[in-house]
């Protein structure tokens, strides 16, 4: 994959960040999951290509680590 692909994959997960559920737990399982998700497919970037930056990738999806 490339930078681009990387990007927008970030920006997608950076963007389902703005859907708000106005039901606090709901909303904190849609958090969890993100997180997840993010996690997830950046330690499969990472295996995927060396180069990659799993902390600016996090960063993007606006995830901390």
């Amino acid at each position: 994959m490339t930078k681009k692909d990387y990007e927008l994959i970030a920006e997608s997960i950076w963007r389902s960040g703005y859907m708000v559920d106005k039901n606090k737990i709901r909303q904190e399982a849609k958090e969890s999951m993100r997180r997840l998700i993010a996690n997830d497919l950046a330690g499969s970037f990472s295996g995927d290509n060396p180069r990659f930056d799993k902390k600016n990738f996090l960063t993007a999806c606006n995830i901390g680590e």
